[in-house]
């Protein structure tokens, strides 16, 4: 009687994804029993404006004044201005935050985590349905992917931003404007991200373009109506703040993008100089991203993953939960080549237990995504050319 030999790939694909479950958890259990930990987060922003909506209303929501206020109450003790996290995120998002917010705060990144994890969930699943096929390594390298986790981990709401781009796309690919649009328009959640991918209706799918400019119309209204015009002008006054590089938890140095690559590197730079650097680096990926996307001969995907990684480094305002954008790229890569199933969550063990490497790994992430997008873009092309491949 023989045995059945041990099937490696799934052994591997096991042992990852529970290593990488086991201490995901153990690190959010870590975070949310640590008052200093929980309250350090990027929650508190969402959390003060949830809460300032419920207490002051919609047009107060901005109110630097309130947030400070019920972020001390959290905190126990008071804070200076420049230490307040303010909410920095579009008005047409307030109803959903102040749904999902009470008193007790514990509870309230509760909800918030699992309301994320399943928006996140969703969303990978309507783009692995695109992809074929749905191997174990792909579905749990997508779920287990290590900057989601640090989103969750930060109470953010980049769920929300991916849910879009996965819309955006989506529509493409199936030739449907109306989701295309939306999900275009959903991506203003982070309007700096949005130009780069706002140029593929020049050149991909034109019908979507009134319909993603009613969405963004309808959001825009709503939230004027939300928070009147007071509200706008406190909404405009911390995006200045925040625009300026310096406090409130800007930390432009920590940032996986030119200007943390800038600020890390050229330490004696002034702040001016740095963010000078990224806004013309910034001009630099939108015109790069005009060129790709006007490419005939490059694939959908290959367009939508160049992009994608342009608009994440040039971008002026990236944190380390921005990334999550890579597992698109990354499946992308996957389904092009049969044999790398399991590159996400060999990417995200990689990007765990290499600590020391942690403002190094994204960068040499970036350059390998591009790398491998254009090599499978020539070999495509050499195929359909009948050019021998080796």
């Amino acid at each position: 009687m023989h045995s059945k030999p041990i099937n490696a790939k799934f052994v591997f694909t096991a042992a990852v994804s529970l290593s990488l479950l086991i201490v995901y958890v153990a690190q959010w259990v870590t975070m949310i029993a640590n008052p200093s930990l929980r309250t350090g987060t990027d929650f508190m922003a969402f959390y003060a404006a949830g809460r300032a909506v419920d207490l002051y209303g919609y047009s107060e929501a901005y109110n630097l004044g309130h947030q400070k206020q019920i972020q001390e109450e959290v905190l126990g003790f008071p804070i200076i201005e420049s230490q307040t996290l303010p909410y920095l995120h579009p008005p047409y998002l307030l109803p959903l935050i102040s749904m999902w917010m009470t008193q007790n705060y514990i509870a309230s990144f509760l909800r918030w985590m699992f309301l994320f994890l399943l928006i996140y969930a969703m969303s990978s699943f309507l783009l692995i349905s695109t992809l074929s096929p749905a191997k174990p390594g792909i579905v749990f390298g997508t779920l287990l992917f290590f900057p989601f986790f640090q989103s969750l981990l930060l109470g953010q709401d980049t769920a929300l931003l991916y849910a879009g781009v996965i819309l955006w796309f989506y529509g493409i690919d199936k030739k449907n404007d109306w989701t295309a649009g939306i999900g275009l328009a959903l991506t203003s959640i982070r309007p700096h991200l949005l130009a780069v991918f706002a140029l593929s209706l020049l050149f991909i799918n034109r019908g979507a373009i009134w319909r993603f400019f009613l969405a963004v119309g309808i959001l825009g209204l709503f939230s004027l109506v939300l928070i009147r015009w007071d509200g706008m002008r406190d909404f405009l006054l911390l995006i200045q703040i925040s625009a300026s590089g310096e406090g409130h938890g800007t930390n432009e140095a920590s940032m996986l993008n030119l200007i943390g690559l800038t600020a890390r590197l050229l330490p004696g730079l002034q702040p001016e100089t740095i963010r000078a650097v990224g806004w013309a680096g910034y001009a630099v990926g939108v015109g790069a991203s005009y060129f790709v996307w006007r490419r005939d001969d490059f694939s959908l995907q290959s367009k939508v993953g160049l992009c994608i990684i342009l608009a994440l480094f040039f971008s002026p305002h990236l944190h380390y939960h921005d990334l999550t954008l890579l597992i698109i790229p990354l499946l992308f890569l996957s389904q092009m080549d049969k044999t790398s199933y399991q590159t996400p969550l060999v990417v995200s063990f990689s990007l765990l237990i290499f600590k020391p490497l942690y403002y190094v790994l994204p960068y040499l992430l970036y350059a390998a995504l591009i790398w491998g997008l254009v090599k499978r873009q020539n070999k495509a092309q050499g195929r359909e050319a009948g050019i021998p491949l080796e």
